[in-house]
């Protein structure tokens, strides 16, 4: 006479299922609450975010604009040292990608 028949065994093994599948659902039900209130958090984060970065480039543009016009102008009255300034730029770049393209 066996202590446990197999009938006691699948019933039990039957039953922890359960309790694993109760308990799944239960970590399903949590992880989607949690992140739903993630997603609401960080899309909350991301448009104060924004609101301020925007706020930051209206207030800059002023300014920008009237460093872009004065840009302009020394463009047009030295063509020659601009485009030696830019000249100069591109060959500093390209220096360094290709120092930067050896170390790698």
């Amino acid at each position: 006479m066996a202590f446990f028949s197999n009938d006691d065994r699948t019933h039990d093994f039957n039953r922890q299922i359960a309790a694993l599948q109760k308990q799944i659902t239960a970590l399903s039900r949590s992880a989607s609450k949690h992140g739903t209130s993630a997603y609401r958090d960080a899309s909350e984060e991301a448009s104060h975010l924004y609101d301020e970065m925007s706020s930051r480039v209206a207030d800059a543009l002023p300014v920008i604009r009237k460093r872009a016009r004065h840009l302009e102008e020394a463009v047009r009255d030295n063509p020659t040292r601009a485009i030696a300034t830019v000249g100069l730029a591109a060959l500093a770049v390209t220096a360094v990608m290709m120092l930067v393209g050896r170390r790698h």
